[in-house]
C-alpha cells in the first residue's frame, strides 16, 4: 500500500501568481496532484495521500474537499486546474452519431451509472470523436464550489493525448495503461485508432488475456505496446507481456515538460496521466 508522498522542488513558491497549473488525481485509492511550472516547463510538486475509510463517491467527494481546503502546498493562484476521475466509465462516439442532449443515454447503452452521476463530454478533434464520461455530482460539486474555473476530466482524456504524440508508424501500435482496478487500452494501426476500451483485472495474466483477444478480433499478430501505471519493479505486467510481445517498453511520460528529480520511476510510471495533465498546454 503506498503511503503519503510528498516531494517539492526548491523552486517552488506557493505566491507566484500566473505560473503554476495544478492537475489533482482522484480515486476511491487515492488522492494526488501535482503541479507544473509553465516558465520553466518542469512539474514541481507532487503529493499522494493513500484513501481511509472512502468506500462511494460521497466519502470521495468529503476527501477532496478536506484536502483542497487544507493542503498547504496548493498554489494560490493557479492558471490552469485539471481534475482527474479514475473512472471506467467512457465511450468515444463518432462525431456525426453525437447528440449532446443524448449524450447520457449514448454512454447508458454500454455502462451502468449511478443515479449520482453527471454526464459530460469532450471533443477528441484528431480522433473526429466525442468522449463521453461519467462524473460523481457530489464530487464535481465540491470541487467546483473551490475550484470554479477546474475542468472535470477523466482519466482517459491525458491517456489519448499522450498517445497522439508517438511517432506511430505502420506496425500497429498500442497503449496501455494500468490503473488501480482496471486498465485502458488503445491499439493503433496505420495512425488511426482501431479500438478504445477498459477492462477491470486481477492480475496480469487477466492484462495478457484481454490484450491478446483484442488484438485477435483485429487480426494482428505482431505490435509495438507502450505501458504506463505500471513498472516492472511494481507489477509483473511488463515482463508476462514482454514473453508474448517483445516489442513491449515502459512509457511511463511523454511530453515536452521534465520532472522534478525527486520524483521515482514507479510514480512517474503509475502517474503518467496527472504529471501529463498537468502541463500547461
Amino acid at each position: 500500500m503506498m503511503q503519503t508522498i510528498e516531494l517539492v522542488d526548491e523552486t517552488y513558491d506557493i505566491n507566484t501568481i500566473n505560473t503554476y497549473c495544478l492537475s489533482i488525481r482522484v480515486s476511491l485509492d487515492g488522492l494526488s496532484f501535482c503541479i507544473a511550472d509553465k516558465q520553466q516547463e518542469k512539474i514541481v510538486a507532487f503529493k499522494h495521500y493513500q484513501n481511509n475509510g472512502v468506500v462511494d463517491s460521497e466519502d470521495l467527494a468529503l476527501a477532496v474537499e478536506k484536502l483542497l481546503q487544507n493542503e498547504p502546498h496548493l498554489p494560490k493562484h493557479p492558471t490552469k486546474i485539471n481534475v482527474l476521475f479514475v473512472t471506467s466509465n467512457y465511450n468515444l462516439v463518432p462525431e456525426e452519431l453525437f447528440v449532446d442532449t443524448k449524450a447520457k443515454e449514448l454512454l447508458s447503452i454500454t455502462h451502468q451509472l449511478d443515479e449520482l452521476d453527471e454526464v459530460h463530454f469532450l471533443q477528441m478533434a484528431k480522433l473526429k470523436a466525442m468522449l463521453i464520461y461519467a462524473f460523481p455530482s457530489t464530487l464535481a460539486s465540491k470541487v467546483k464550489s473551490i475550484f470554479p474555473n477546474a475542468t472535470l476530466i477523466p482519466q482517459v482524456y491525458p491517456f489519448l493525448l499522450r498517445l497522439k504524440e508517438e511517432k506511430f508508424s505502420e506496425t500497429p501500435y498500442v497503449g496501455i495503461h494500468v490503473n488501480e482496478t482496471f486498465f485502458d487500452l488503445a491499439i493503433y494501426r496505420n495512425k488511426e485508432l482501431q479500438l478504445l476500451n477498459s477492462y477491470a483485472y486481477k492480475s496480469p495474466s487477466d492484462v495478457l488475456f484481454f490484450l491478446a483477444n483484442a488484438l485477435k478480433t483485429l487480426e494482428i499478430d505482431t505490435a509495438t505496446i507502450s505501458i504506463a501505471g505500471a513498472t516492472e519493479e511494481g507489477m509483473a505486467i511488463i515482463p508476462a507481456l514482454k514473453k508474448f510481445y517483445p516489442n513491449t517498453f515502459s512509457d511511463p511520460f511523454s511530453g515536452n515538460y521534465t520532472l522534478c528529480y525527486k520524483i521515482q520511476d514507479h510514480l512517474k510510471a503509475r502517474f503518467a496521466n496527472l504529471f501529463y495533465s498537468a502541463t500547461c498546454e
